[in-house]
């Protein structure tokens, strides 16, 4: 998949699990069903995976729940691009719409990564997503280092 989609499906799960217990669930509750209806799903058991997910990251409220529920969507929104590439505009609306209700702390769980110089590698916290690109300082030089995009999408 392409790295692009690859870090949209990464920021997607995380906006989704961000969103569970704030304000901003209702609309990402809506949006993902919707979304997941592209692919032929039936929303009642969209919505109670969904169920799910909220009840594991509330009973637990762990990081580990956290992450776990992040990988989850992120796995099943690849497998939805992967089919369905031209879902990819609904999910960055998701990721908008939700990102814009998020209070301001969780804004910052749901963050973007690039490493792009060669060596370069860099960590998220919390939920993120880590892309590193290789290649040679000549095409790494038109796209800025990795530190500069990391700065960029903070």
């Amino acid at each position: 998949m392409d790295p692009e989609l690859l870090n949209l499906v990464q920021t997607g799960g995380a906006a989704i699990v961000a969103a569970m217990v704030t304000d901003a669930w209702q609309t990402a509750r809506i949006r993902t069903v919707r979304l997941f209806q592209r692919g032929g799903r039936d929303p009642q058991e969209i919505e109670t995976q969904l169920d799910r997910s909220v009840a594991r990251v509330t009973r637990e409220g762990t990081e580990d729940a956290r992450e776990g529920q992040v990988r989850r969507w992120r796995d099943d929104l690849e497998d939805l691009l992967s089919e369905y590439p031209d879902a990819a505009d609904d999910l960055r609306a998701l990721v908008r719409e939700v990102k814009a209700q998020l209070p301001q702390v969780q804004q910052q769980w749901v963050q973007n990564i690039t490493a792009s110089a060669p060596g370069a590698t860099s960590q998220g916290v919390m939920f993120g997503n880590i892309v590193n690109h290789s290649g040679s300082p000549s095409e790494t030089a038109t796209t800025g280092s990795g530190a500069d995009s990391a700065a960029e999408d903070r």
